[in-house]
């Protein structure tokens, strides 16, 4: 084989194979954003062009193929170990490996003069075989890593390479292989072989490896989708459960809202009545009559607000008073709150505290909140649930405190941009409609425990820009 194909032609396929393999590395990822796979093509490169300059030895000066060439071809292995790194995020500094490389080019300089010398040919190969072992050392780390069969194929690969090198550094020590002349030495010719091959496979695997992954991101892309969906699919049906579930507290409210207002309407209408035929004062009557009105005006509101709680939220927004949304909240769980034996007291300012929110969609957060603090009361001797709304800074803050037992353990209080909630409590479902509520108009919920014990759940808001003074 010496013969017919002399090492300068093999070293010469070897540079071809590089360039054009680390193009077409370059061009199969599409121009790769990731600093790890530029660094693999820019380490191709400099081993093409540091072996087709190693290749002229002989042809060319010295300086070219040794003081120019050497330290390049010892780059493209630590570029090739540096991209296996930064897969891993591991990458050297790249101040070490330039101060490395700049001691082995002072080194190459000093023997320059000897180009023959036994020194100079163990620098080389004893240089080149440590780059290699760094190479193949995080080959295998990666492999490890990815657990990939295209990676176990580049370590393969790259520890075929670092066994002939070291292989002929080996020979070199004995003086039986010799650097400077590229004719000769049948074990040139054979690690000229072998890189040939080992290259093939290294870009087979790194080019595998590469599919690999684009396929396990397409992979995670979908399943984050398919999750995606499958959440919002999962909110939907929570959020129409836990309105069916207040169904029952809603009919009370309607009924007691609408029976309790007729019921003094009929007995007003019968008084006007008898006022009527007895020639009453017509002050008194319209008085009365007044009441009629205003009892009517009061079941038709309440009606509306129940019809508005049940319909589907709207996606405009406008200024809210939170007061009102307090006092609504407090109205339509009034019957079940008595039922159940619990005070609510309310504490607001008397000064108007306006966001920029949808109404029915905080009065629904509101309810689900109070909703929870009323199931925590249930073994409670002590049942008292107390509504407080303040002004914090820039924001809005509703606080909902029960005399209950508290948050479990495994939640996670005091989350400092939004409740964590643990989705096997029993009131994660509430807490977390009222979290995705809050969401929609740049709000957050905030959970504590109370030293003196029971729970405390905020609502908070930014309030309107007017109000931010």
């Amino acid at each position: 084989m010496t013969e017919v194909l002399d090492l300068a032609t093999l070293f010469q396929i070897n540079a071809w194979i590089y360039l054009l393999m680390s193009l077409a590395t370059w061009w199969v990822l599409g121009r790769p954003v990731q600093w790890s796979a530029r660094v693999w093509c820019l380490a191709g490169v400099m081993a093409g062009i540091s072996v087709w300059l190693i290749s002229l030895r002989g042809v060319i000066d010295d300086v070219w193929t040794y003081l120019v060439a050497q330290p390049m071809l010892l780059a493209s292995y630590l570029l090739y170990a540096q991209a296996l790194r930064l897969d891993r995020g591991r990458g050297w500094s790249w101040r070490w490996l330039l101060g490395w490389l700049i001691l082995y080019a002072w080194a190459i300089a000093f023997w320059l003069d000897e180009p023959k010398s036994w020194g100079l040919a163990m620098l080389v190969r004893s240089a080149n075989s440590v780059a290699l072992m760094l190479l193949t050392i995080a080959a295998v780390a990666l492999a490890r890593h990815e657990r990939s069969r295209n990676a176990y194929f580049i370590v393969a690969g790259f520890s075929l390479f670092t066994t002939s090198m070291l292989l002929n550094a080996w020979m070199t020590w004995h003086g039986q292989s010799v650097l400077y002349d590229l004719q000769q030495g049948v074990l040139n010719h054979v690690m000229g072989v072998v890189s040939v091959l080992t290259l093939v496979m290294i870009y087979i695997g790194y080019l595998g490896m590469a599919l690999e992954r684009a396929q396990q991101i397409n992979s995670q892309l979908r399943q984050a989708q398919w999750r995606t969906r499958l959440w919002r699919e999962q909110a939907q049906a929570l959020i129409l459960l836990d309105r069916q579930r207040t169904l029952t507290v809603l009919a009370n409210s309607l009924g007691h809202g609408i029976v309790q207002p007729l019921t003094a309407t009929r007995l007003n209408v019968e008084l006007v009545g008898w006022m009527t035929q007895s020639g009453a004062d017509l002050k008194e009557v319209g008085l009365l009559l007044q009441q009629v009105i205003d009892g009517l005006q009061r079941s038709a509101a309440l009606i509306e607000r129940i019809r508005g709680f049940l319909r589907p939220a709207s996606s405009l927004t406008s200024t809210v008073h939170l007061q009102s949304v307090m006092q609504d909240a407090q109205d339509l769980l009034r019957e079940e709150l008595m039922y159940r034996g619990i005070d609510m007291h309310l504490q607001m300012p008397a000064q108007p505290v306006r966001v920029h929110a949808e109404s029915l969609a905080l009065t629904q957060a509101l309810v689900q909140v109070i909703r929870n603090a009323m199931d925590a009361l249930q073994n409670q001797s002590e049942r008292r649930i107390t509504l407080d709304l303040s002004i914090q800074g820039q924001e809005a803050w509703v606080r909902v405190v029960d005399s209950g037992p508290g948050f479990p353990a495994h939640m996670r209080i005091q989350a400092p941009v939004g409740a964590q909630i643990s989705a096997d409590w029993q009131g994660g479902v509430g807490l977390y409609i009222t979290q995705g509520i809050l969401s929609q108009f740049q709000g957050r919920l905030l959970l504590d425990n109370l030293s003196s014990g029971g729970a405390s759940v905020t609502l908070i808001l930014p309030l309107i820009e007017a109000d931010q003074s």
